[in-house]
């Protein structure tokens, strides 16, 4: 799949939408044809309804497609885009856990540093920014809160080797990399059909 991948997704939801419609439209047609005179014409031939696979429905299920249907972090979403990360998201099995960053929060970066993302030369770096966000397995907030519970604190691995420590303050979920910057989790638990995604209400330092 290209890396127009958000507009196949897009395309999955609309279609399923547009299914639901037409049968609505389908109904409310039917009881106008009961109740009106009949007219002699040809028949209408409909276009065949197209059924998901469960490649399809998966793919509508993914972690990129909860991301991008989540209004806080559309900001992230188009940098997965961007990135060209979006088919790994969506298609492949992962699991994958992804702690997003609001829309707020990446709107922080600063003018040049969101202008170096924008560049195709820096697209190594925007990949590792983002991944420094994503963790190669599922956990979702039950695993999260027994492991910080029963550990004080859960250490998580990120897919560019970056290591994400869990703690607790109060009833928040807390998340930092070591580096003197936490953020907390807003939203937590979205579940996907490959993995689970997290609002975070910040960024993380690099190395």
């Amino acid at each position: 799949m290209p890396k127009t991948i958000s507009f196949l997704i897009l395309l999955f939801l609309i279609l399923t939408t547009f299914s639901c419609k037409n049968d609505t439209l389908e109904s409310a047609e039917s009881k106008i044809e009961t109740t009106a005179e009949p007219e002699s014409k040809a028949p209408v031939k409909r276009a065949p309804k197209k059924d998901l696979t469960a490649e399809d429905i998966a793919i509508i299920k993914s972690v990129m497609s909860r991301i991008m249907t989540e209004p806080q972090l559309k900001k992230y979403a188009s940098y997965l885009v961007t990135a060209e990360m979006g088919t790994m998201l969506s298609e492949e099995k992962g699991p994958f856990t992804i702690f997003a960053p609001t829309n707020l929060a990446l709107g922080t970066l600063s003018g040049d540093r969101a202008r170096f993302f924008a560049s195709p030369e820096n697209k190594p770096k925007l990949e590792e920014m983002l991944k420094s966000y994503i963790v190669p397995e599922k956990i979702d907030t039950e695993a999260l809160l027994k492991t910080i519970a029963k550990n004080g604190r859960a250490k998580l691995k990120t897919i560019d080797g970056q290591t994400l420590i869990a703690t607790k303050s109060g009833e928040e979920i807390i998340i930092s990399n070591g580096m003197g910057t936490s953020v907390k989790v807003i939203k937590g638990g979205i579940e996907a059909s490959n993995g689970v995604v997290y609002v975070v209400d910040g960024l993380l330092p690099t190395n």
